[in-house]
């Protein structure tokens, strides 16, 4: 029993299929001369087949994460607080 990723969504943007993908992705758009929003989403599919998703972001001094996991922020409850 397992809960599989099934797609990394990058900057807002590129959506791929695995943490290497995710990683090249990230690193084009960092050394890009365009502007981008450092955060990752990843979609999860549960063991049951429930379909979760956590986003994770830097902001100026930390790093943050939200989502639909139990004890985790939403993105509503994030986005009052900004």
């Amino acid at each position: 029993m397992r809960a599989i990723v099934k797609e990394i969504q990058i900057g807002g943007d590129e959506i791929v299929h695995s943490l290497e993908d995710a990683c090249c992705e990230y690193m084009e758009m960092v050394h890009s001369p365009e502007s981008y929003r450092a955060k990752m989403n990843f979609t999860i599919q549960l063991p049951d087949g429930e379909i979760k998703s956590i986003t994770i972001r830097d902001e100026d001094d930390q790093t943050v994460a939200y989502g639909d996991f139990v004890e985790l922020p939403s993105f509503l409850d994030y986005s009052k607080e900004e």
